[in-house]
C-alpha cells in the first residue's frame, strides 16, 4: 500500500446494503477505517417512488452525528447509490455538512443500470470542489437489485473491480 493507513477513511450511505457490500471490499483490501451515514429515521423497504422521488428532488434526509472528524484524514472514499439519476437525500445532507478542504476523494457508486452515472459524478464533483475538495476518480457498480428479493450485492461480483480500481489509483501493488 502507497497510503498511510491511518490517512484513509471510506464514509458511505448504503439503504439495501450493496454500497456496503463496496465500502467493506474496499476495507477488507486496504484496511482504512469505515463509516457509516445513517439516516435519523430508517427508510422503510418497499417505499421506493418515494426514495427515488425525494432524489430528483434534491431533497436532504436527516442524518445521525458522525463520530469522526474529516479533518484527521488525507483520503476519502465516499460511497453512495444512484436513485433516479440522482443523489440520495442522505447523501446530499452529507454532502452539504461535511469539510472537504485538502481532501482528496474517491466516490465509488451502485446503480442499477449499465451507464455511467456522469451526472451524478459531476454532481458529487462539483459539491466536493464547492468545499475545498478535489475528486481524483470514480468507479460505479451495476447492482442486479430486485425489489421482490431485496439482496444486496454479492461481495464476489465487485471483488475484481474493487481491487482493480484500488490497483489503478495507487492504493494496492501488483
Amino acid at each position: 500500500m502507497i497510503q498511510m493507513k491511518n490517512s484513509s477513511l471510506i464514509v458511505y450511505y448504503s439503504w439495501i446494503g450493496s454500497t456496503e457490500v463496496v465500502a467493506k471490499e474496499i476495507q477488507r483490501l486496504t484496511g482504512f477505517e469505515i463509516q457509516r451515514i445513517e439516516e435519523k429515521k430508517n427508510r422503510k423497504l418497499g417505499k421506493i417512488p418515494g426514495a427515488a422521488m425525494g432524489a430528483f428532488l434534491g431533497l436532504k434526509s436527516r442524518i445521525k452525528p458522525m463520530d469522526f472528524a474529516l479533518e484527521e484524514y488525507e483520503n476519502i472514499f465516499l460511497g453512495a447509490q444512484v436513485w433516479a439519476g440522482k443523489t440520495s437525500p442522505a447523501i446530499n445532507n452529507y454532502l452539504k455538512k461535511a469539510s472537504f478542504k485538502g481532501k482528496k476523494v474517491w466516490l465509488f457508486l451502485t446503480k442499477g443500470d449499465e451507464k455511467i452515472p456522469q451526472q451524478v459524478i459531476d454532481s458529487i464533483t462539483k459539491r466536493i470542489e464547492k468545499k475545498g475538495g478535489t475528486v481524483i476518480d470514480s468507479m460505479s457498480i451495476t447492482t442486479k437489485w430486485d425489489p421482490k428479493v431485496n439482496l444486496p450485492i454479492a461481495r464476489e461480483e465487485v471483488e475484481e473491480p474493487v481491487y482493480e480500481w484500488l490497483k489503478k489509483s495507487g492504493f494496492l501493488e501488483g
